[in-house]
């Protein structure tokens, strides 16, 4: 996985976190997370959160990469525990642009927030 990727998933969470025009202290600290587990410096978190949209875009092209920042952009939509019809867009939007098909879309979405759904009643 190259810095690019990795600067544009987070990019991709900023956008979606932000869907709402605000940023939760919750989404705030999955942002950090990823930032952490991506090692990203200081410098480039900040870079991504003070303009993202000077961030390219780049697709993970390895499958275990795009259903790692699926479930990430997943998670970040589910964090406040309400579905937002805008972020579940952005979601399927981002779920095709990794090249899954939009019929499965639905499905595969469903699938991760069950899976969330269950780690979070075993912790």
């Amino acid at each position: 996985m190259n810095d690019q990727e990795r600067l544009g998933q987070l990019k991709n969470l900023v956008m979606l976190a932000s869907a709402d025009e605000k940023i939760t202290d919750s989404e705030m600290a999955v942002l950090i997370a990823v930032a952490t587990r991506e090692n990203l410096t200081p410098e480039e978190f900040n870079k991504v959160m003070d303009d993202p949209d000077s961030v390219n875009i780049t697709l993970p092209e390895d499958e275990e990469t795009k259903l790692a920042y699926l479930r990430d952009m997943v998670a970040m939509m589910m964090i406040d525990g309400e579905l937002d019809e805008q972020e579940l867009a952005i979601c399927k939007l981002y779920a095709m642009a990794l090249g899954y098909r939009g019929s499965i879309v639905d499905g595969m979405i469903a699938g991760v927030i069950d899976q969330l759904d269950a780690e979070a009643a075993a912790e």
